[in-house]
């Protein structure tokens, strides 16, 4: 366990809870060639004052290590794509439980908030991702991780209101489902993007 999770484990609070969330859903293509656990994706509704977004991966380690990756080490494996700095590492939650990026200069960007925490079971978060934030809007983002045979069985639900959000549900639901592939990739095999070479085999290359 790493010591940026310890910390993260010392946050939770006993009276917190977690509920399950119900696996009817369509079987999406895998993002990269070869075989992939099962991810299950779905908008569950979506029209002008809001959506909700789903998904569920399986990822071949232990909870405790998937929720530390969630938090502890987002900057690892977060798209920079998806970022406002273009560099994923400027992103980490920081101790007033905010999903912050930080900026050029002096600037910063408050992504999302710890709503609720129970690791390594849930965590909850509440704001607009990227172009949401401006869009003025109410969010509640949920994973949920549950021990399986073969690791964990990852679910996250994204619950979005505001006002004029149809045309937003399908491009937020998938980026956030490349990122919870992202996330697995990253848990299982120490890096996000299949293909790419990790600093100690560059290294070792040279």
């Amino acid at each position: 366990m790493t010591t940026a999770g310890a910390t993260w484990r010392g946050l939770a609070q006993n009276r917190l809870y977690a509920r399950s969330l119900p696996a009817r859903a369509l079987l999406v293509p895998a993002l990269v060639v070869g075989w992939v656990p099962p991810a299950i994706a779905e908008i569950r509704e979506s029209d002008d004052s809001g959506f909700v977004s789903a998904h569920e991966v399986e990822i071949e380690a232990p909870p405790e290590r998937v929720f530390d990756a969630l938090v502890a080490e987002i900057g690892a494996w977060w798209d920079p794509a998806h970022t406002y700095s273009g560099d994923a590492s400027n992103m980490a939650f920081d101790q007033s439980l905010a999903l912050r990026e930080q900026l050029p200069g002096a600037g910063i960007v408050h992504h999302l908030r710890i709503d609720m925490m129970r690791p390594p079971k849930m965590l909850r978060l509440s704001g607009g991702l990227g172009p949401l934030q401006s869009l003025g809007v109410a969010a509640s983002m949920t994973f949920q991780l549950e021990s399986t045979p073969s690791g964990t069985a990852l679910r996250y639900r994204y619950v979005v209101n505001g006002r004029s959000l149809r045309d937003w549900a399908e491009p937020v639901d998938r980026v956030m489902g490349s990122q919870l592939e992202r996330l697995r990739r990253y848990v299982e095999t120490g890096l996000p993007i299949a293909g790419e070479v990790s600093d100690d085999e560059a290294d070792e290359a040279n």
